[in-house]
């Protein structure tokens, strides 16, 4: 419960850094934080799911060496061999790492201008860290609560493209849908019809005019 505190707290102390620093030296508008803080939020609790809520416990053997904790050895705590050692009972395991990652294909490009293959490749990296992670502090405890594998990099990185397509698909079903609404009074649904990563048929300078008022 401790620890859970503690990581709110460091966290949000890093938001407010970021997006102080976004805001006063960077001078991101308002629209801009929002989503920023939205992805913000879904990357801690990638990060609460994967590390946070099991592998912190491990830390606690440092502190307390006579707590038992039931996991897997630090010796089976790997797999490098992709795809061919799955079976059939991974099969939710896989889906469940495609679901992880498909939010990062789709939020990322809402704070940034990347496309497609850095935002692929921004994933893949993502889903690494946190694998290597997972490695790590299992060897340090001689005991884990989870496998770093190949297989959730791949279907991670799977995810992450998923969600880049229906990041696409979203933008212009909604231009489709709002070329005769009034979006231009609204910042946020400005903000969204024109991510740049998706060409328009005509080019308009009013997001950054107005934006910039707020």
């Amino acid at each position: 419960m401790y620890f859970e505190l503690l990581t709110v707290l460091l966290f949000g102390l890093i938001w407010i850094g970021i997006v102080t620093f976004l805001r006063l030296k960077k001078e991101q508008h308002l629209v801009y934080l929002i989503f920023f803080t939205i992805f913000y939020a879904y990357l801690f609790k990638v990060l609460d799911y994967t590390l946070f809520q099991f592998q912190s416990l491990l830390l606690l053997k440092h502190f307390m060496p006579d707590l038992i904790l039931q996991g897997q050895t630090a010796e089976k705590s790997m797999n490098l061999i992709p795809l061919i050692t799955l079976t059939p009972e991974d099969l939710k395991t896989s889906l469940l790492n495609i679901l992880l990652l498909i939010p990062f294909g789709f939020g990322l490009p809402f704070i940034t201008n990347l496309r497609m293959k850095k935002i692929v490749v921004l994933g893949a990296l993502f889903s690494i860290v946190i694998e290597f992670l997972q490695l790590i502090t299992g060897f340090m405890a001689r005991i884990t609560f989870r496998i770093a594998d190949i297989n959730d990099v791949i279907f991670n990185t799977v995810g992450v493209a998923i969600g880049y397509i229906l990041f696409v698909g979203f933008v212009r079903i909604y231009r489709h849908i709002s070329h005769s609404w009034e979006i231009s009074a609204n910042p946020i649904l400005l903000y969204i019809a024109e991510r740049p990563q998706i060409r328009q048929p005509r080019q308009t300078t009013l997001l950054g005019k107005k934006l910039k008022c707020l």
